[in-house]
């Protein structure tokens, strides 16, 4: 992890994150579209966050009964598995932005070092997430008879899903509020100085 760190904390260049922060936002916008569509079409019978962090594996097995009897189970699980791409690109989306985000402060400087860090945790989200979908897997393929702990597993899994997708939504801006009064902070020293 420290080597990982370190890397990030000098490259890739400031213009290569910029770029891949675009790319990755555009594919990330696009897949989101293409899995709320999907998710639609399963007809789900409640919004995905509801079902994921449910706690209750009675209603995961009353919804996934209503989606058997409405036979759209099976585009639900081809909505598991765009997730996975939709998983893939918000790792690399929240990993560059927050590097990205990083190069606001100075090389060597402690603020960068967090923002790195920052950047690193950030995977844990969408980890918790492939994760989470590899327990629904288990759990699709006996939708009626599943073990009820996996139910368990699956919206804890969630919850930290959704805890640390909060991290990286505060650690974004609140890195460039504080980088942005850096750099025009130290402008001002040098126009004044």
């Amino acid at each position: 992890m420290k080597n990982i760190h370190r890397f990030f904390l000098q490259a890739p260049t400031t213009l290569t994150l910029l770029v891949l922060t675009i790319v990755s936002l555009i594919m990330n916008l696009w897949v989101t579209d293409v899995l709320n569509a999907n998710y639609a079409a399963s007809k789900f019978p409640v919004p995905f966050f509801i079902g994921q962090l449910s706690f209750s594996p009675e209603k995961i097995k009353d919804w996934y009964a209503f989606m058997v009897e409405h036979g759209t189970l099976g585009q639900y699980i081809l909505t598991q598995h765009i997730d996975s791409l939709f998983i893939l690109s918000t790792l690399v989306l929240h990993g560059v932005a927050l590097v990205l985000i990083s190069r606001l402060f100075a090389a060597g400087s402690k603020a960068r070092s967090v923002m790195v860090a920052c950047a690193m945790l950030s995977a844990i989200a969408p980890i918790a997430d492939q994760v989470e979908n590899l327990v629904s897997y288990v759990m699709l393929a006996d939708p009626a008879g599943f073990p009820d702990f996996l139910a368990y597993i699956y919206s804890s899994l969630a919850a930290l899903k959704f805890a640390m997708f909060m991290f990286a939504y505060l650690a974004a801006p609140l890195g460039l509020i504080v980088g942005a009064f850096m750099r025009i902070k130290s402008r001002n020293v040098i126009q004044h100085g």
